[in-house]
């Protein structure tokens, strides 16, 4: 289907005001709810500029100052937003304007003021998402929540933490599933996906669990009811919280996955499958297929 008009929408879409529902608000563990904004319910909302990947940074960010942001929506590259200036600024929605991309599908145009320049900017959401921003409260919200405080990633590797001027490649840091880090600092991060980096300490070493705090800013079909940060680790010491026999914790620790298991201890030991199918009742990994009875694993055999 082809777009609208840019240009004219642009104009009319300069014009037009509304208003917004009420956001959705997503469980959290410490008792705090996250807010969950769709996209039209972003005016008023300030966001922070992540850092950009550095292969990305001389390109810019995707958003326009709205006197070029004709030229940008074409394809325009030379106008985008420079990445040093706005690099950990804020700026607040002004105004959100929704036009038809395709069939079912709906995109925005995104009206935006940096805080303190004035300067005025518009983006433009590709799949519902605006890259290389992250709502500035799930970034406050983060802090509050984990600086400082032990948790328990869900992982058995961590992005080993970059230092500034070194020309090496940092190395990841195995930990065991479930084993207490700290986190001793909280920022944005360079990717839109999981815009929060929880800097974390662990023997002595430092990595990077990154984490989306909210379901802002992600695709609306991709939101359930859990803040999605606790896909990536616990906030209590699992071993001792979930009850869970040594045996067990032995095979998630080594990776295996064997008759008995719940979906939720396949998760830990071989992470999110490639494909589901028969309503979630059969999970595909590369060669191996599980399945599952209910919530509990039934067999595992080659696919």
């Amino acid at each position: 289907m082809k777009l609208p008009n840019l240009r004219i929408l642009l104009m009319l879409s300069l014009l037009i005001a509304f208003g917004t529902v009420g956001p959705a608000w997503a469980a959290s563990a410490n008792g705090t709810p996250a807010i969950n904004l769709t996209t039209d319910q972003w005016k008023g909302h300030t966001f922070t500029f992540l850092a950009l990947p550095a292969d990305k940074q001389s390109a810019g960010y995707d958003i326009f100052t709205v006197d070029q942001a004709s030229r940008g929506f074409e394809g325009d590259q030379s106008v985008r937003i420079p990445y040093e200036q706005h690099a950990g600024k804020q700026v607040t929605v002004t105004e959100v304007v929704p036009y038809p991309a395709g069939p079912d599908q709906q995109e925005y145009i995104i009206y935006m003021t940096v805080n303190d320049t004035g300067e005025k900017l518009v983006g433009r959401t590709m799949r519902g998402q605006l890259e290389g921003l992250v709502l500035t409260a799930d970034l406050t919200n983060a802090q509050k929540q984990f600086l400082g405080k032990t948790i328990y990633p869900k992982l058995r590797k961590l992005t080993g933490l970059y230092i500034p001027g070194s020309n090496e490649t940092p190395a990841s840091v195995p930990i065991p599933i479930g084993s207490p880090v700290t986190v001793v600092d909280v920022y944005p991060g360079n990717q839109s996906q999981e815009p929060i980096w929880l800097v974390v300490s662990f023997n002595g070493e430092k990595a990077v669990l990154p984490i989306a705090y909210s379901w802002t800013n992600t695709t609306v079909n991709s939101w359930t009811e859990n803040s999605p940060w606790q896909e990536v680790l616990f906030t209590e010491d699992p071993r001792l919280s979930l009850g869970w026999s040594h045996s067990l914790w032995y095979q998630i620790e080594t990776g295996n996955v064997e008759e008995g298991m719940t979906k939720g201890q396949v998760l830990l030991s071989w992470g999110k499958p490639q494909r589901t199918e028969a309503n979630d009742s059969i999970w595909i990994y590369g060669n191996k297929k599980i399945n599952f009875s209910g919530d509990t694993v039934k067999s595992v055999e080659a696919n």
